[in-house]
């Protein structure tokens, strides 16, 4: 019964602490997300264009 009690209690806790949380609204996660996918696409087009230079300067050197 103890065991019983406790996990009410706790599932109890749970629900509070996740009420104390400030979730963002939709359209800022979605800029935000938009705003990392650009970033990641930016970046990977970048080290890939000094990927492509420094491999034919490798190739040019032997």
């Amino acid at each position: 019964m103890e065991k019983i009690v406790f996990i009410i209690n706790c599932s109890k806790n749970i629900k509070k602490e996740l009420n104390k949380i400030k979730w963002l609204c939709f359209t800022q996660i979605m800029k935000e997300t938009i705003a990392v996918l650009l970033a990641t696409i930016f970046f990977t087009l970048f080290l890939s264009g000094v990927n492509l230079l420094l491999q034919q300067f490798f190739v040019q050197l032997l």
